[in-house]
């Protein structure tokens, strides 16, 4: 795997060379500070630009270029990164090899016209579009507090202080009645005005002219110098209970661990290896053995790390009347972490990261994601990373897990009100 990166002015052009697939990925990638009143604006440009555009101002006659395209598929996700506002926009079409003359131009061209060429009259999104993908993301929220433990995980982080961790990433209903075809378009001109932007090529390509076609078509002109922040400062606050009610067969509870003045060692390595021994690993984690193996409280609980907010969140769903118990035993298990991790446990978490870590280079996504992070100096190369976590000792650990306090426990509990 061959990696290059050119920086073009109004975009930086990132070019990874790979026979390993079948298909060639190009992202471009958008990045700025998050404001919690543009998130739900967001994932509706980000759907509303993937939908058709001026040339195919329908579904159907894109999906017949497509079609012509070999089965091109251009796709867009919007995510919440911390302190950061992300969105992708994404091409995957065949190897040229598989395909005839001019398919990797044409394909190229077609996804920098989805950006550029939107179904727009007048600045104003279509209407008819523009109501279709409204119902479309008023679903998706909606869905999304139907589960319970999604539901519980949202509450929970709405809990903590007003800080960009606590925002949703799927936005909100009253923010999406607020979105009009005209103010929509606003929010396309800023994007495309203020993020920095990165253009990814993952295939088996002639780079030099892939990127000629790049600048041929991605007219981002305007240099951008504004500071992005990545992490949250989530201040440390004293640990409060919150209980909600839910109409379901189960309690959810979700805790939220927060870090108090990590180092970038600690950030990067410590805390991963923390997370998979405590419950981000196998059936084999802290937090397993302690509610499901030993007591049978629930049929799963984990943790997962997200660094950019500097925070653990724990979550499980047990049977009504054994919340109490199982956050006895959450905390049984916090306390296990700053002394009592066995040479098993380390190891078995060690062998996890290193597997997950060389499987990256088997998924185009994570290729893309890994050298986007690792140009942002926000992570280190695979080796390198390996490196470290086979080096990371029990007593960082311990050490870490000092550093450690909970923020938040929050129990959705489950019964009918009636």
């Amino acid at each position: 795997m061959e990696y290059k990166k050119r920086v073009m002015g109004g975009y930086n052009l990132h070019l990874i060379k790979t026979d390993k697939f079948k298909i060639c990925h190009v992202e471009v990638i958008f990045r700025n500070n998050v404001d919690v009143n543009e998130i739900t604006k967001r994932q509706f440009l980000t759907k509303m630009l993937c939908e058709n555009n001026e040339d195919y101002p329908s579904r159907r006659k894109l999906l017949l270029k497509f079609e012509d395209l070999y089965n091109v598929s251009i796709y867009g996700q919007t995510s919440k990164v911390g302190e950061s506002i992300i969105t992708n926009i994404c091409a995957d079409f065949l190897n040229p090899e598989y395909t005839e003359k001019g398919m990797v131009k044409e394909s190229i061209k077609l996804l920098f016209e989805m950006i550029f060429k939107p179904n727009v009259k007048n600045k104003e999104f279509d209407i008819k579009s523009f109501e279709l993908i409204k119902e479309r993301l008023k679903d998706s929220i909606k869905s999304a507090y139907d589960s319970p433990q999604r539901y519980a995980v949202l509450n929970a982080l709405k809990s903590l202080c007003n800080t960009p961790t606590s925002y949703s990433n799927l936005g909100s209903l009253s923010d999406l009645e607020d979105i009009t075809p005209e103010n929509l378009y606003e929010c396309y001109e800023k994007m495309l005005k203020n993020d920095y932007v990165d253009i990814f090529v993952v295939g088996n390509l002639d780079m030099d002219e892939i990127a000629d076609y790049i600048d041929e078509y991605a007219h981002f002109k305007v240099i951008k110098n504004h500071p992005i922040n990545m992490y949250v400062v989530n201040p440390k606050i004293k640990e409060k209970y919150v209980a909600d009610k839910f109409d379901s067969v189960q309690s959810h509870i979700v805790m939220i661990l927060n870090f108090n003045n990590l180092t970038d060692y600690e950030k990067k390595y410590v805390v991963n290896l923390y997370n998979m021994i405590l419950g981000g690993g196998s059936l084999q984690t802290k937090l397993y053995k302690k509610l499901r193996s030993e007591n049978s409280l629930c049929y799963g609980v984990s943790s997962y790390y997200q660094k950019y907010d500097g925070i653990i969140i724990i979550n499980t769903s047990v049977d009504i009347g054994n919340s109490d118990t199982a956050v006895k035993l959450i905390r049984a298990a916090l306390k296990d972490m700053t002394n009592n991790i066995s040479n098993e446990e380390i190891n078995d978490a060690k062998e996890l990261l290193v597997s997950s870590l060389n499987s990256i280079k088997d998924d185009v996504d994570r290729i893309t994601n890994n050298y986007y992070y690792q140009d942002l100096g926000e992570i280190d190369d695979i080796e390198t990373r390996i490196k470290s976590f086979k080096n990371v000792t029990k007593e960082e650990i311990y050490a870490l897990s000092k550093k450690i306090s909970i923020s938040l426990v929050y129990n959705l509990e489950g019964g009918n009100d009636e």
